[in-house]
């Protein structure tokens, strides 16, 4: 691990100092008086509505003027009725609208379908609602299912995902991510009761969070939810406990394991638009007394590519030092949050959240299958987007996996996948930057969203010399994965003895490891990469001689 990088991620993860009077020091981080929701799996029959080894598909049919309004229009939301169908079942009458804030685009928007509001009493699936995100901000498509997954395996309340291409009057719109909607058939799944009050952020209303109310009143910033209502006390009482009660009043009207479990799981998975983050994106729940968070809207998590640095280094203490929008739209403040700052000077022990998420949900051999496989599923379907690009979808998901195997080995502070011991490859750079077995951003090396454990790291332009016995050369070679690499079409040669023994094409960004294998002589090799530059880097990876 390089000196710089420790620095940059060393403090964040430092446990505060533990005062045993009021925490449990165990490896549960229970305070006293949390209640913490029972949010197990229990089936239903939109698991397989929700199954993500599979693309469902929806055909909706409806007036070509009411799709027009829904698909060139999004912002009015207006309801239409269509008739819906999923799988080539027998259609339903179903109102449509579109609904979203930041992700909404004419052409492809975000819809909700509701199957009861034309048709009162008419359910599908155990649901009420469905929500499709069109997923504008993620190419990939994988940001809710990987950002939700590892939540529930936290143990804590989370959309169920799935995937569905959908059809409108017989033309194709594009693959959406299905989402279970945060309502009562949601809270009853996960906590067993749906009797309390359920609110959600009102439109553009973030950065408030569990702050005083300086602007307005709790009823301008949030808005209730269900059949339950609710006129905010739950909420203005939980705001008065975090800023002013007692640690006894606080941990009655907060659940501090459902926030603090949460905030530290989507700082780990580099969460810049989060409750944490920027007071964005959650619903807050009355359970039993205590206010509870339910986190919603995960597209922009996970190395969101425009932010992909802040996602990469964000700490966990503080993780809204990290957010791009963190200033409160409403009072020019800077958001920070008070229940997560409360609660680590309480003393929970952050680092042994973080080895939970590291060797649970983000153990790089559990999550890296689970990534390749829910890829593969919607490969043909993300490739032929009507929004999204094939290339798009493919660099996003190569992105991906390059952002979660640094992002845990920046956490973990070392190599997180499982690697024999490092070689020695006895290299020197004649001209260039050189480094063996490492990135500058953490171990391993990526090569078109493939993990490798070896290699060498050169710059572009560079030249090494590599010492070799009599026999052959293999390995592979490739440009560094890095979000948005511009090094593009660097060239890469083998040489010995002023003789070229091997040399590639243009060597493309995303583009996967290119292998060679070479007769050489006792002595030397000069591995040369010249290019375009920009600041990227090639990998001689699993180089055996």
């Amino acid at each position: 691990m390089l000196p710089w990088l420790l620095a940059c991620t060393a403090s964040p993860l430092v446990p505060g100092e533990v005062d045993t009077g009021s925490v449990d020091t165990g490896s549960s981080n229970v305070l006293p008086g949390d209640s913490a929701a029972d949010t197990g799996e229990r089936p239903d029959d939109a698991d397989g509505v929700f199954a993500t080894d599979r693309v469902g598909a929806i055909e909706l049919t409806m007036a070509r003027a009411d799709w027009a309004d829904i698909r060139d229009n999004p912002g009015a939301e207006s309801w239409h009725e269509a008739e819906f169908s999923w799988n080539g079942e027998a259609p339903l009458v179903v109102a449509v609208r579109a609904f979203g804030q930041g992700s909404v685009v004419a052409g492809k928007p975000p819809l909700k379908v509701d199957f009861n509001r034309s048709v009162p009493g008419q359910d599908w699936h155990g649901l009420e609602t469905l929500k499709l995100d069109s997923s504008t901000q993620d190419a990939g498509f994988l940001n809710e299912v990987v950002g939700t997954w590892v939540l529930r395996e936290m143990g804590l309340p989370a959309a169920r995902t799935g995937f569905a291409t959908v059809h409108v009057n017989g033309d194709a719109v594009g693959l959406f991510v299905a989402l279970e909607p945060i309502d009562d058939r949601f809270l009853k799944r996960n906590y067993d009761v749906d009797d309390g009050s359920l609110y959600g952020i009102g439109t553009w209303r973030y950065g408030q969070g569990l702050n005083p109310i300086e602007w307005g009143t709790v009823a301008d910033w949030y808005e209730p939810q269900t059949s339950a209502g609710g006129d905010g006390a739950e909420i203005l009482a939980a705001i008065e406990a975090t800023g002013h009660g007692s640690d006894a009043e606080f941990l009655a009207a907060v659940d501090t394991v459902a926030f603090t479990r949460m905030s530290l799981t989507r700082a780990a998975i580099g969460a810049i638009d989060s409750f944490a983050a920027d007071g964005n994106n959650f619903y807050l729940y009355d359970h039993g007394g205590q206010i509870t968070p339910i986190a919603w809207d995960l597209d922009a998590d996970l190395g969101y590519p425009y932010y992909f640095d802040n996602a990469l280094f964000m700490g966990l203490e503080e993780p809204w030092l990290w957010s791009h929008a963190r200033q409160n739209p409403m009072t020019g403040t800077v958001y920070h949050d008070p229940v997560h700052a409360r609660v680590l000077a309480m003393g929970w022990d952050v680092q042994a959240t973080l080895d939970e998420l590291l060797a649970g949900p983000l153990s790089w051999p559990s999550l890296e299958p689970r990534l390749t496989a829910w890829a593969a599923t919607i490969a043909e379907a993300g490739c032929a987007d009507t929004y999204h690009s094939c290339a798009s979808f493919q660099h996003r998901v190569i992105d991906l996996r390059f952002f979660l195997h640094t992002r845990l080995a920046i956490l973990a502070g070392g190599e997180v996948a499982e690697c024999p011991a490092a070689p020695s490859f006895g290299a020197t750079a004649q001209s260039g930057t050189l480094l063996e077995n490492t990135s500058t951003l953490a171990p391993g090396l990526m090569v078109g969203g493939e993990h490798h454990c070896h290699g060498l790291y050169a710059s572009v332009d560079s030249r090494v010399t590599l010492p070799v016995s009599e026999g052959l050369l293999d390995g592979a070679v490739g440009i560094h994965d890095a979000n948005l690499n511009p090094s593009a079409g660097a060239r890469v040669a083998i040489l010995q003895g002023g003789r070229t023994l091997w040399e590639s094409g243009a060597i493309d960004a995303y583009a996967p490891a290119e292998r060679f294998s070479v007769t050489v002589e006792a002595g030397e090799v000069e591995l040369r990469s010249t290019g375009r530059g920009g600041g990227g880097a090639v990998v001689w990876t699993e180089l055996a001689n």
